[in-house]
């Protein structure tokens, strides 16, 4: 059977303008939506110029 696994994941932290606030590579894959919501919160409030979004990207890995 083939599987998909889950082996990366970075995020992208963007301003308003959509220009890029930080980047985070080598992120655990399985981390919690709560836990990245937090360190969001935390790069807008050391950012402090207005709401952030993030794009988390995850690689898989196809085991046939």
């Amino acid at each position: 059977m083939t599987t998909l696994n889950r082996i990366s994941a970075s995020m992208r932290v963007m301003n308003d303008d959509k220009k890029r606030i930080c980047s985070v590579l080598g992120m655990a894959h399985d981390v919690e939506a709560a836990t990245v919501g937090n360190f969001i919160d935390a790069i807008e409030t050391l950012y402090n110029n207005g709401a952030c979004t993030a794009r988390m990207n995850i690689a898989l890995e196809v085991v046939r």
